[in-house]
């Protein structure tokens, strides 16, 4: 089942849409917001930024940012904060990928199938089958 649940407007093929929201005096705001081309970062360095994301919002000190990268064996200082993450659909066609600690929340969407993604809609994304749907019959 699809969340439905903040989707980017804005959202195309072949971009990430990154954003970052933080519960505030019993309000929701969103703090950053921005686009980048799919093919210039990596899956492996999403998922740093997003981890990254959350931390600065959060105001974390160079304490937690690095025992946030510690692994849970025993000994030694403690891991922590635990950020949590989850995979989930917003809308057909389309992951998302959320990092969170606490009262802040980062997460990025990207289109993984373009032919599900935003049909029917006023402004659908464009794809090759129906791009070819409409184009005039050539005469052979």
């Amino acid at each position: 089942m699809y969340e439905n649940f903040k989707i980017c407007p804005n959202l195309r093929p072949k971009e990430k849409c990154f954003r970052v929201q933080q519960y505030s005096g019993g309000k929701v705001v969103e703090l950053f917001h921005e686009h980048v081309p799919s093919h210039r970062i990596s899956q492996d360095a999403e998922i740093d930024a997003l981890r990254c994301l959350v931390g600065q919002f959060a105001c974390w000190n160079s304490l937690y940012v690095l025992h946030s990268r510690l692994n849970e064996r025993r000994g030694g200082p403690a891991h922590y904060p635990k950020l949590l993450s989850q995979v989930t659909y917003p809308e057909p066609g389309v992951i998302r990928r959320y990092f969170s600690s606490g009262d802040t929340t980062a997460w990025l969407d990207q289109v993984i199938n373009l032919g599900t993604f935003r049909l029917g809609s006023e402004n659908p994304a464009p794809n090759n089958s129906s791009k070819r749907a409409r184009e005039k019959p050539r005469a052979a």
